[in-house]
């Protein structure tokens, strides 16, 4: 009767691991499906970082994006650019600007990495339902496949549009979490948003 009840008990587990993995790769297929025929998008946001030591910081801002890698990320007193083959990182306060040749490393985070690549260069389990800014969302933990910087990651996921909502990134230097506030998918971003003009007195490091 006892070996009965255990393997009861162990069936349902792999049952419901199952089902639940199943539920998590379709709802990673529904979030690509939602971002698949979209050209470009602008999100507010909020990030807060926890370092491995424990110290925290808060900042807001707004990106912008288009696919093959074109970005504009801005919070106060930086403003971060690139058009997929050079990038600029602006500082208000030092009135310094840093240009070099953008690199597609693993290890950088992007906005298009957020949206196209992390869910699904992942394995991914459905942990639950979780409220965001009062909007229900599916959470996901996300695993690497292959060893790298970032170690997990947390994901959640409008359960009606699906789209991101938030997500969480552990890495070896801490914790980073972006809550989108607002989305505008194809709003007609025009490229030259892409691109940065130094202010005048702006010194200009050029490491190209």
């Amino acid at each position: 009767m006892m070996k009965l009840i255990i393997l009861n008990v162990l069936f349902l587990f792999f049952l419901s691991t199952t089902v639940y993995s199943q539920d998590a790769q379709q709802i990673i297929q529904d979030v690509q499906s939602a971002y698949n025929d979209m050209k470009d998008a602008t999100a507010t946001f909020s990030k807060s970082f926890k370092s491995s030591k424990g110290k925290t910081s808060n900042t807001s801002g707004t990106f912008y994006i288009q696919k093959e890698n074109k970005y504009r990320i801005e919070t106060n007193g930086q403003t971060v650019v690139t058009d997929g083959k050079t990038s600029w990182s602006y500082s208000s306060q030092k009135k310094q600007v840093i240009i070099d040749k953008y690199v597609d490393s693993p290890n950088t985070f992007s906005p298009n990495k957020f949206l196209f690549d992390y869910p699904t260069e992942m394995y991914s389990d459905l942990e639950g339902n979780e409220n965001v800014n009062g909007i229900e969302c599916y959470k996901l933990k996300l695993t690497p496949r292959k060893k790298g910087n970032i170690k997990s990651a947390l994901i959640w996921v409008d359960s009606q549009e699906k789209l991101i909502r938030k997500i969480s990134i552990t890495s070896s230097d801490g914790t980073t979490t972006y809550t989108l506030k607002s989305i505008n998918l194809d709003p007609g971003i025009a490229s030259s948003r892409f691109t940065f003009t130094a202010p005048n007195g702006t010194e200009v490091i050029d490491l190209r």
